[in-house]
Order: structure tokens, then C-alpha cells, then sequence
């Protein structure tokens, strides 16, 4: 027995994960120098995001394996090959400023949720965006003199412009990892504040996917400030233990993203390639219920299904008339439903008073035996 068989692990995921990575380590590789540029003192960062990196490749790989997965993925990309990416490039960047910038579709279902989504979504966007660049090796500063009051900034190993140590733009450079975790932790609050008061949530929350990412992510923020009040105010005292519980907080939240609710942000680009499926379905047309005549299921969406249940061997929902299953709407399935109960009650009650005439043969007493 393999290893992978042992761990239950899916082989193709697993390979096209460990190439990921290997081409994210030839990437950090190449960005610092080989190596020359890497900060000792983020070695525990670089191999803790090395490891997320393959732990959400694999997540991510194996996620798109599953067939109705796949089936979005491949559309996706078969338009973004075909000569329909000049139409559809625009309106996904239209989508992704919408969907994952300000993120309205959760502003549709309360302001206060938009609002402490937004605080951590863009509080962890800003931070992941100063972060890895510097783990990676790909930017660094340094001083252009023992006595020089300025910085240098270097990307991937090339000059990218100096700064005064007084400047302004000093004060964003070395605080904008701090202006995040206040985001972040503001978004934490509100979000436990609106878990605790929505009785929904409270009935329904779990500690270990609902709650441990807003502690991980409150924990990092609030040991990074930490580190800061220490070089400001307390000159340097217990900076070393701090920037230990730093690091070990920012580890630990690594080594979960692969496997707990903070995956979702790896997820959500992928609904661009569903709204976009949605839109070209609603371009083609619908088709009309075989049962009672109502445009309910898009074209593309049909054909799609079809390919799917073959698939998955469920191919032999015909009813009477040699009406496939995915042809009727709802409202036609919870009647088939209905025709079955009232059948097994012996005429107990009659679902179809009201069912139109012409849809009567495929609702006939073989309706069920699919």
C-alpha cells in the first residue's frame, strides 16, 4: 500500500500540488537571487507558506477534480482560449471589482456583515501583499550608508527608488502592516459581536471553523502591533519573545488555511467563472418545461447536466413519455413526489387538480419507477 493510498490522498491532486509548489520555490529561487536576498529571521514564514502553498494547491486541485467542478472550470478556461476572451476579460475584471473588492454580494444580505467581512478580506489582502514579497525575498530595504538617513528599496534585486528616513512615505512603508491589523482585528470584533447576537449563528457556529480562524487571525494582528509598541515605545524590551509569538501565531494560521474556512478566499475567484456561465446561459436561452411549459432550466445549463449524469450513471430518470428527469422544473418534480405519496395512500389526496392538460402523459402511474 502507498503512502498516499495510506493517507487517503488522491495521486493526481497530489502531483499537480508538489509541482505547484516546486514552481513557487523556483519563483522565490529566482526573486531573491538564489537565496541571497532571503532574511534569516523569516526562514520559519518561508517554509510555513511553502507548506500552505501545497496544502491549497492540493485542496484547490482536488476540489476542481469533482465532475460538476470540473465542468465550470473547464468552461472558464475554454473562454478564456477562444476568441470570446475579448468580450469576456472585461466583464470578469467588471465581476472580480465587484465580487472580491467590494464584495456586494454580501452587502445584499446585511451592511453590518459587509462591513466586518470587508475589514478582514482587505485587512488580509493588504497584509499578505507586504508579507510574501518580503518572505520571498523579492523586496527588501536597506540603508544607503552607515551614516546615510535614507532607505533603499530593492525588487527582486534591482533598484527600485529611495526614500528619506522622515519622509512620509517612510511612515507608510514601515506602518502599513500595522493600518492592516487594525483592519483585521476591527473585522474580528465585529464579526464575534454579530456571531453573538444573531441566534442563527449561535445555534449553528462550530469553534473550530467558525470561531479559531477570527482568534488566529486577532492573535496575529495583535502580537504584530505588539511588535511595534516594543521598537517604539519600549525600547526593544521582550522584542525577541514577541517576535517569536508572532511568528508562531502567523504559522499556525498558515498551517490551517489549507484546511479550515479561511480556504473559501482561495475559492471565491472561482465564481467569476460561474456568473460568467450564468450570463452566456442567459444570452442562448432558456428551455421550456416538458411538463407544464415553463421556461425554467438555461440551454447550456441542460447540456451540461446531461453530460454530468452520464457521468455519474444517473442517466435512467426517464418518466412517461420518455421525459427525461432534468427536463421538468420543481414544480413538476414535487408533483411526480406528490403522485407517489398519494398513490402509496391509495388516493388520499389528488396533487394534480390543477395540472395542465397536455402535461398529463408523463405523470402517469410510471412516473416513479426511476
Amino acid at each position: 500500500m502507498s503512502l498516499s493510498d495510506r493517507l487517503d490522498l488522491e495521486p493526481r491532486p497530489l502531483i499537480r500540488a508538489a509541482l505547484a509548489t516546486l514552481v513557487v520555490c523556483g519563483a522565490v529561487a529566482l526573486g531573491s537571487r538564489w537565496g541571497r536576498w532571503l532574511d534569516p529571521a523569516l526562514l520559519g514564514y518561508l517554509l510555513a507558506t511553502l507548506f500552505a502553498c501545497f496544502g491549497v494547491a492540493y485542496r484547490y486541485f482536488t476540489w476542481i477534480e469533482r465532475p460538476a467542478t470540473r465542468m465550470y472550470f473547464q468552461h472558464t478556461v475554454g473562454t478564456l482560449l477562444s476568441p470570446k476572451a475579448f468580450k469576456a476579460l472585461p466583464r470578469m475584471a467588471v465581476l472580480a471589482l465587484d465580487q472580491m473588492f467590494l464584495q456586494r454580494f454580501i452587502e445584499k444580505r446585511s451592511l453590518r456583515r459587509w462591513g466586518a467581512h470587508a475589514l478582514i478580506a482587505w485587512g488580509c489582502m493588504l497584509g499578505f501583499a507586504v508579507t510574501i514579497p518580503l518572505v520571498f525575498g523579492w523586496i527588501r530595504f536597506t540603508s544607503e550608508g552607515l551614516n546615510s538617513a535614507r532607505y533603499q528599496a530593492w525588487l527582486f534585486g534591482f533598484p527600485a527608488g529611495s526614500f528619506p528616513l522622515d519622509s512620509f512615505m517612510a511612515f507608510c512603508s514601515f506602518h502599513v502592516l500595522d493600518l492592516a491589523a487594525f483592519m483585521v482585528i476591527a473585522g474580528c470584533v465585529l464579526s464575534l459581536i454579530r456571531r453573538k447576537q444573531d441566534e442563527g449563528d449561535t445555534a449553528t457556529q462550530r469553534f473550530d471553523l467558525d470561531l479559531l480562524p477570527l482568534v488566529l487571525l486577532i492573535a496575529v494582528s495583535m502580537t504584530g502591533l505588539m511588535l511595534t509598541a516594543s521598537e517604539k515605545w519600549l525600547q526593544g524590551r521582550n522584542f525577541a519573545t514577541l517576535s517569536f509569538l508572532h511568528e508562531l501565531t502567523v504559522i499556525l494560521m498558515l498551517l490551517g488555511l489549507p484546511f479550515g474556512k479561511l480556504f473559501h478566499v482561495i475559492q471565491r475567484p472561482a465564481q467569476l467563472g460561474v456568473t460568467l456561465y450564468k450570463a452566456e446561459g442567459e444570452a442562448e436561452g432558456r428551455l421550456a418545461c416538458k411538463g407544464c411549459g415553463t421556461p425554467f432550466i438555461r440551454a447550456n445549463q441542460r447540456r451540461d447536466l446531461g453530460a454530468l449524469w452520464k457521468e455519474l450513471d444517473l442517466d435512467g430518470a426517464q418518466h412517461g413519455g420518455g421525459v427525461h428527469h432534468l427536463d421538468l422544473c420543481p414544480r413538476c418534480k414535487r408533483r411526480l413526489v406528490a403522485k407517489a405519496q398519494g398513490e402509496r395512500l391509495q388516493g388520499a389526496f389528488d396533487p394534480f387538480a390543477t395540472i395542465p392538460v397536455h402535461a398529463e402523459p408523463i405523470l402517469d402511474s410510471t412516473s416513479m419507477k426511476s
